[in-house]
């Protein structure tokens, strides 16, 4: 059969094929042109995935794709971009999203400002003010970065989330002035009070007793909450009753070692019963209200820890030490 093909086309008609194992070629004229598909597909591949060189960009997208990065980051872009990862806009921005407010940034005496300086100043500070409240606001103090005065201290806390809580705890405990100023940075306006309630406690750490700088916070706090909401009719007085009595439910609620859990009904009662016993009865303030405020603390859990969407939330089983001492 074989045979039979081979006379049947005639010779010249059929293609040769290359040898297996070589590369196609294709003449044009006098030029041959080698191709070879994987390799080159390899080469493209690898050049795609090369980070491309800053560079060669434009200033303000190479700005804009550093911006990104986070201060380590940075400096090791700096050892191949140094001009661009050095840049002052970078840090100052840096700067400004982990401490919003610092004295420094207003201080015309110190124009030009290196941001880069001031973030391992800030850095340095925040690192040592953790450890020791007292010797790192000396070294934000001395270092020019936070002017020694009541509400410059305390819209500088107010701003950042660097600084340990309970270190914050035991410096502003005794300068009663730096609290005024720090519940007075906080807005509650239009915000129901469970809820305003655990805004303040994540700014400002509870004490580990019942003493009297709790009190302090919880009378600063009911000030500061009618202030922002004087449509709501409600006196200082009934709103500083009602606090205790949501941290109180919010033990009760929350607490492995309380069995008899507080009912709803139990808790209106008796909340209107301390608030009446004050004499801050408000036409604003009846039975409706105690039961949405049994409500939110039934569903969110535990007004002393920070705020939780309604969707995430659920009755807390940890009791913080400090409101332990409740039970």
């Amino acid at each position: 059969m074989g045979q039979a093909l081979t006379r049947a086309v005639p010779p010249g008609l059929l293609p040769v094929l290359p040898p297996l194992g070589h590369p196609q070629e294709h003449q044009d004229g006098s030029q041959i042109i080698q191709l070879d598909s994987q390799d080159d597909i390899t080469t493209l591949q690898e050049e795609q995935e090369k980070f491309p060189d800053l560079s060669k960009l434009p200033p303000e997208l190479a700005i804009n794709v550093l911006r990104h990065l986070n201060a380590t980051d940075l400096c090791l872009a700096s050892c191949v971009w140094q001009q661009l990862a050095t840049d002052n806009i970078l840090w100052q921005g840096l700067c400004r999203t982990q401490w919003q407010y610092a004295s420094i940034y207003n201080d015309t005496s110190k124009k030009p400002l290196l941001y880069r300086n001031v973030y391992l100043m800030l850095d340095e500070g925040s690192l040592t003010f953790n450890s020791d409240a007292s010797q790192g606001m000396n070294y934000f103090i001395t270092k020019g970065l936070v002017k020694n005065d009541p509400y410059e201290i305390a819209r500088f806390i107010h701003g950042t989330s660097s600084l340990v809580k309970s270190k914050v705890r035991q410096y502003v405990q005794g300068r009663q002035d730096i609290v005024e100023y720090l519940v007075s940075l906080q807005n509650y306006a239009n915000t129901f009070l469970p809820n305003a309630l655990r805004r303040f406690f994540s700014k400002l750490e509870a004490p580990n007793d019942r003493g009297s700088y709790l009190q302090r916070l919880l009378e600063h706090f009911s000030v500061r909450f009618c202030q922002c909401n004087p449509s709501l009719g409600m006196s200082v007085d009934s709103v500083y009753v009602m606090c205790f009595s949501l941290i109180l439910l919010s033990v009760d609620l929350s607490s492995p070692h309380v069995k008899n859990k507080m009912s709803k009904r139990e808790f209106i009662r008796n909340t209107r019963g301390a608030v009446g016993a004050e004499g801050a009865v408000r036409i604003a303030v009846d039975d409706d209200l105690f039961g949405c405020l049994y409500d939110n603390v039934f569903l969110r859990g535990h007004v002393a820890d920070q705020e939780i969407p309604l969707e995430k939330g659920c009755k807390q089983q940890f009791v913080p030490g400090y409101l332990a001492l409740f039970l």
